[in-house]
């Protein structure tokens, strides 16, 4: 995936994967809690995985879901919160997964050290940014704001066709920003 944009040698390589560590995470782990500053870059290997926040309800809200190979546009292969790493801030979000996962996972303080010294890492880092952070984030908001329920629905079929062989209904309906009952009704009128 990385060699789609940039070039890399054994050697470069061989240094890139020094400060990555490999998790194997169990189905219904929270590796992060609201509340904490965010320090770490969580890439999936294989799994799934959310974030989500709980409002002053005690209602879930789940804001991404995260895994590798199974969406139209490639997207959601990271699971982090930098803007509570630079803002040094606890994280609004709670990042739960959802099935067994394998993840590399690095510092974010190591990561920024790393992509500095290399213009070639930097180049890739700027492209992930905008290709899967603002991008994606830009897309969410926009969709939550300006869409209909069946205009996301139909928005989510489209850039995740097996979603809902993978995440569970509720989880679909939090993401999309409404009730169960209504996901259901959805569901029914596009069949």
């Amino acid at each position: 995936m990385i060699e789609h944009y940039i070039p890399v040698n054994d050697e470069e390589w061989s240094h890139a994967c020094e400060f990555l560590d490999v998790k194997y995470i169990k189905k219904g782990t929270i590796v992060h809690h609201a509340g904490e500053v965010f320090s770490e870059m969580w890439f999936i290997k294989s799994g799934l995985a959310r974030s989500y926040l709980i409002d002053m309800n005690g209602k879930e809200h789940t804001w991404q879901l995260y895994f590798r190979g199974k969406s139209k546009h490639g997207l959601n292969h990271f699971m982090d919160d930098s803007v509570s790493f630079y803002e040094k801030a606890g994280s609004m979000l709670n990042f739960e997964v959802l099935e067994d996962s394998v993840f590399y996972v690095a510092s974010l303080k190591e990561l920024d050290k790393f992509i500095s010294r290399d213009k070639k890492w930097d180049t890739l880092a700027r492209i992930w940014l905008h290709n899967t952070y603002y991008s994606a984030t830009y897309k969410r908001v926009l969709s939550l704001m300006s869409e209909t329920a069946a205009q996301r629905y139909a928005r989510l079929l489209d850039e995740y066709p097996l979603i809902f062989s993978q995440v569970k209904s509720y989880h679909i309906a939090s993401y999309l920003g409404v009730a169960p009952q209504t996901l259901s009704k959805l569901k029914n009128e596009s069949r």
